[in-house]
C-alpha cells in the first residue's frame, strides 16, 4: 500500500511537471481589418478539379480586364488561399467560410460569388467576367 502511494504522489508531480511545461503556443490568428479597398479571395482545397482552377484563373483575367489599374494601386486584391493550410484555416474563420469559396470583401460588405463562379467560369467565361465586374462596381 505504502508503494502504491508514493508511486501515485511521484506520477502526480511528474504529471504537473510535464503540465507546467507545456505552454500553449500563441495562436496566431488572421484578422481583416475594414478597409475602402475591395478584397478578392478564392478559398480552394489542394486537391482541385478543373472547375475550380478555371474559378481562379477566369477571377483573374476578369480582375486585370476590367480592374488592372486599381489592382496596381493596391485599390483591388486578389488572394488564393488553400483551406487546408494554416493561412486559409485562420482567413476562412475570420471570413466565416467553410469550404470552397468565392468571396468579394469591401468594409463589411462580403458578397459570396461561389455558385455563379462554378456555373459559369468553364462554360461561360465572358458572363462569369461580367458577374464579377458588376458585382465589384457596386462596391466601388
Amino acid at each position: 500500500m505504502k508503494i502504491l502511494k508514493s508511486s501515485a504522489v511521484i506520477m502526480l508531480v511528474a504529471l504537473s511537471l510535464f503540465a507546467c511545461n507545456s505552454q500553449p503556443k500563441e495562436k496566431q490568428e488572421a484578422s481583416l481589418e475594414i478597409s475602402e479597398d475591395v478584397l478578392v479571395f478564392y478559398f480552394h482545397n489542394t486537391k482541385r478539379c478543373e472547375t475550380c482552377n478555371a474559378v481562379e484563373d477566369e477571377t483573374k483575367v476578369a480582375l486585370e480586364m476590367f480592374y488592372g489599374e486599381q489592382m496596381k494601386e493596391g485599390r483591388i486584391d486578389f488572394t488564393s488561399l488553400n483551406l487546408e493550410e494554416d493561412d486559409g484555416k485562420s482567413m476562412a474563420e475570420v471570413l466565416q467560410v467553410s469550404g470552397q469559396t468565392l468571396l468579394i470583401v469591401k468594409g463589411e460588405s462580403h458578397i459570396n460569388l461561389t455558385n455563379e463562379g462554378f456555373l459559369n467560369a468553364r462554360t461561360n467565361p465572358t458572363k462569369f467576367h461580367e458577374i464579377i465586374k458588376t458585382q465589384i462596381d457596386k462596391l466601388l
